[in-house]
């Protein structure tokens, strides 16, 4: 059964992602970027391949079609599988992105819309404005090439309705994390995730684990990681880039706070971020 590892693009997926890679992938809970692919992506490209023409990645309702067969196929492996997305939880022409029959449960990682814009901004290498376009649109769709071959799309659409689409799902076992109190309470944060999963799975809180687990992905290591080696993740610029300090308070032009406070108001009064 598939656990999902699911955000808005630039929410703190890779924090997450990477934290659990450590966790349950690393024997001293040591951590190096390559440890993170331990953790697939959906869509995936080389299973997706399978069903159809790698030609038709780019077309979302062709690809929608296979949503379901992918996920049944992983499954056949009997064991749990822990998947990162940024798709939203949605249907196209009826084909939906999954269902409870192949997901035993999802984290979904939610960030304050303003610091998402920042990130977006640094990760594309565009302006302000172009990201607060993105993060409004409704129909907005990734559509990612690895050296110039097609990734099959993903829709994600804006921000409000991505999160709404996920936190509204009471079908499937679920955990919301704010980004925020991965900052704020790290520790105590990823081990709520560890809790939430050890309801469903075999995975048991180990705190000496858990403890090098948080220390060995904390921010300056991942940075000091990319740094050494390099970390690709389609970006203009460097992928983990101020942590802390990418703060809307001193970084986000005044008219776009105000234009994303009264377009998102009413899920950011929910989470506390107006």
């Amino acid at each position: 059964m598939i656990i999902w590892i699911a955000s808005y693009p630039k929410s703190g997926n890779t924090w997450v992602r990477a934290f659990l890679s450590s966790y349950l992938h690393s024997e001293s809970s040591e951590f190096d970027l390559n440890l993170i692919n331990k953790i697939g992506e959906f869509p995936d490209h080389t299973i997706l391949g399978k069903f159809m023409d790698n030609k038709d990645f780019h077309n979302l309702r062709e690809v929608s079609k296979y949503w379901i067969k992918v996920q049944e196929f992983i499954n056949l492996k009997k064991k749990i599988t822990f998947l990162k997305t940024h798709s939203a939880l949605c249907h196209i022409n009826g084909n939906f992105f999954t269902n409870s029959d192949n997901t035993l449960a999802f984290i979904y990682i939610v960030r304050d819309p303003r610091n998402v814009i920042l990130s977006m901004t640094n990760h594309f290498g565009v302006t302000q404005e172009e990201s607060f376009k993105t993060i409004v649109d409704d129909n907005y769709i990734i559509y990612p090439q690895l050296q110039q071959k097609l990734i099959p799309s993903t829709f994600v659409g804006n921000w409000n309705n991505h999160y709404l689409s996920w936190k509204n799902c009471d079908s499937i076992n679920k955990i919301i994390i704010k980004y925020e109190d991965l900052i704020k309470d790290t520790k105590n944060t990823f081990k709520n995730i560890i809790n939430f999963l050890s309801e469903y799975t075999e995975i048991k809180n180990n705190e000496e684990k858990l403890i090098n687990s948080v220390n060995n992905t904390q921010f300056n290591n991942l940075r000091k990681q990319e740094d050494k080696y390099g970390f690709n993740m389609g970006q203009r610029n460097k992928f983990f880039h101020l942590g802390k300090k990418n703060d809307w308070k001193n970084l986000l032009d005044s008219k776009i706070i105000s234009k994303i406070n009264k377009e998102f108001k009413s899920e950011m009064s929910e989470l506390g971020y107006i």
